[in-house]
């Protein structure tokens, strides 16, 4: 009765339609019920009916918060279909992806057999990448309404691993037999066919895709393009054009095709169709702008140039200069290079056109020109100003302009006194003499970003070059290889450190992990030292010998023949 009387109420007085009310009064609601209550499934009572028409009303006054906290309640509570999908309604019109999930497994729980909830779950849990949370539920949301899914799995396929996408290959082969003629389910098994690798199977199934769907656009191009990969440029070229005798306006496959002509090293075809294209979509910039840049891949420098020419001089866009520097200074035009980067005055390249300029002036008689350069892009770029000083000072170290690139990085942190790559660079500039000032510039850092691995390592690694407060390193050290397991530069200054530890064993697995990973001499120096302590000598001497061969002019290189003569 009480829920017959629920529904009454909210459907006579139209609170239901809260979620899209533009009412702007708002009063917060805090109720405080004054019955006991049981509950049984399916069923609402007093404190429900409460909860329920309080929820009702925060969504009639935009309070979806508390709407969707007294719905959620309720629906775990009574179990009643409305009230979940009612919470779920919300949760979806509010984007809160956790409440969400909730509602859809209490869904799930209560009604098991109904393929919505599975199928909403399903969805929501692959948009987070939770695939193999999802993975047990696919087959109900499948049996619904399977377009939806299949078109998300096809998106998400190549961001599985190769164990999540076998499981779900596994439940498309079983689907397939179920509904052998569904043409997205044979191309979305294609999909992650070939994301396995099974190059064959694939194809059998973006056929099977066009045989029921002749009209199936995507598996055409699925098919063109794994042919593509696969170095069979032919057969791609074929499928491109079965597809394009009926469809010859089809920019996605025109593309495709100028692709196929340049890996299939006939670039001349390629730029022929670049031109068409270029005269068919005269404004289309952005479509101009990429066949100039896949031209630029395929080291068609003076086609890209044009291209990229013809683009300027409609739309005078300077972002354009990035890629013209970079065929000028592939044609081996280094100032014609610089003029163009120069001009970048907008977009994401503008650090890098400032940072291959430099690298362009590779004289130390270039520094007043660089500091002119820098002086002038400060600014011009206010926003920029802590990044390019970075990378001038960076320009200044490379030339052992070691003083004046210190004092360039301390005018900047003066400037920017929070801004942490300055202090980092400045910290790994000083000398072994100021490390007490490159200390306090990383304990700084680490005030601000506990878990910053790189200061976290920087700081233990130096602490072991210029003290002995070893087990001080090692803490900080052993937090940073936490955060940062896998990193090769962490290992290895957590292995020099136990090394001046004497836990040599340990040193070692730490050791031996970052140079299988990075071989380089400063590494392969430290497991020497290593390997000697523990009397390996004649493995110390082959690390040493593929070191020599390797990295003959190493500074490391001494430090290394100096441990492999280490006495016992």
């Amino acid at each position: 009765m009480l829920k017959k009387i629920f529904y009454l109420i909210v459907f006579s007085t139209g609170i239901l339609t809260g979620c899209s009310s533009t009412q702007t009064v708002k009063e917060t609601v805090t109720p405080s019920p004054l019955w006991e209550s049981t509950y049984q499934q399916g069923e609402l009572n007093g404190e429900s009916l409460y909860d329920l028409l309080i929820a009702e009303l925060a969504g009639h006054q935009q309070q979806y918060d508390i709407s969707l906290e007294k719905y959620l309640k309720q629906a775990e509570l009574t179990g009643d279909p409305g009230v979940i999908r009612r919470a779920a309604r919300i949760a979806q019109f509010t984007k809160n992806s956790v409440a969400l999930e909730k509602a859809a497994r209490i869904w799930v729980k209560y009604e098991p057999e109904s393929n919505e909830p599975q199928t909403l779950l399903v969805g929501m849990l692959i948009q987070q990448g939770k695939f193999s949370t999802a993975l047990p539920f696919i087959d109900k949301a499948l049996a619904t309404d399977s377009h939806p899914i299949l078109a998300l799995l096809n998106s998400r396929a190549t961001k599985m691993s190769a164990a999540d996408a076998q499981a779900y290959l596994d439940v498309l082969i079983k689907q397939s037999k179920i509904t052998p003629k569904n043409s997205d389910l044979w191309l979305t098994r294609g999909v992650f066919e070939r994301h396995l690798n099974a190059t064959e199977a694939a194809l059998i199934s973006f056929d099977k895709a066009i045989r029921y769907n002749p009209e199936a656009e995507t598996a055409f191009v699925q098919k063109a393009d794994l042919l593509k990969d696969a170095g069979r440029f032919k057969e791609a070229l074929a499928v491109i054009s079965q597809w394009l005798d009926k469809d010859p306006e089809n920019k996605q496959l025109i593309i495709l095709k100028v692709q196929t002509l340049y890996k299939a090293d006939s670039p001349n075809a390629a730029v022929k169709h670049s031109q068409q294209l270029i005269s068919d979509y005269s404004t289309d910039n952005q479509l101009h702008l990429y066949l100039a840049l896949l031209a630029l891949d395929f080291n068609r420098l003076d086609d890209s140039k044009s291209m990229l020419k013809t683009i300027f001089a409609r739309t005078r866009d300077n972002t354009l200069n990035f890629y013209l520097g970079l065929i000028e200074e592939q044609q081996n035009n280094p100032e014609l290079a610089i003029q163009h980067y120069l001009q970048v005055d907008r977009g994401n390249n503008i650090l890098p056109s400032y940072n291959r300029s430099l690298a362009l002036l590779s004289n130390a008689q270039d520094e007043t020109r660089v500091n002119t350069i820098m002086e002038n892009a400060i600014n011009k770029h206010a926003n920029l100003a802590p990044d390019l000083i970075n990378l001038h000072a960076d320009w200044l170290r490379s030339f052992d302009f070691n003083d004046k690139a210190i004092s360039r990085l301390s005018e900047g942190v003066s400037a920017y006194p929070e801004h942490i790559n300055l202090r980092y660079s400045r910290a790994m500039m000083r000398p072994p003499e100021e490390f007490p000032q490159s200390e306090i510039d990383f304990r700084f850092i680490l005030e601000k970003e506990p878990d910053n691995a790189m200061a976290l390592n920087a700081l233990g690694y130096t602490l072991s070059l210029y003290t002995e407060r070893y087990n001080e390193a090692y803490e900080l050290l052993n937090r940073a290889i936490q955060i940062k397991p896998d990193d090769p530069a962490i290992m290895d200054s957590i292995g020099w450190v136990l090394f001046k530890l004497q836990r040599h064993e340990e040193a070692l697995n730490y050791l031996q992990k970052a140079y299988k990973v990075y071989p380089d001499a400063e590494v392969g120096g430290h497991l020497i030292a290593v390997l000697v302590a523990l009397n390996q000598r004649p493995k110390a001497q082959q690390i040493f010998t593929e070191l020599s061969k390797k990295f003959p002019d190493s500074p490391h290189l001494p430090d290394a023949q100096r441990a492999l003569n280490a006495p016992l």
